[in-house]
């Protein structure tokens, strides 16, 4: 994980060095783009 990409995610403070750290792992071990999309927009709206 590059700490450069990490520091360009955050930079503007809209997210969590911690979500962003979980959201690259997600990516390195094959979990896609989309599924991280829905599994926040479900955890956002629980009866969905």
């Amino acid at each position: 994980m590059n700490n450069e990409t990490i520091h360009n995610l955050i930079k503007d403070r809209q997210l969590d060095h911690e979500w962003v750290k979980l959201i690259l792992e997600a990516l390195e071990i094959g979990i896609s783009v989309e599924e991280i999309k829905d599994f926040f927009i479900k955890k956002g709206n629980p009866t969905t």
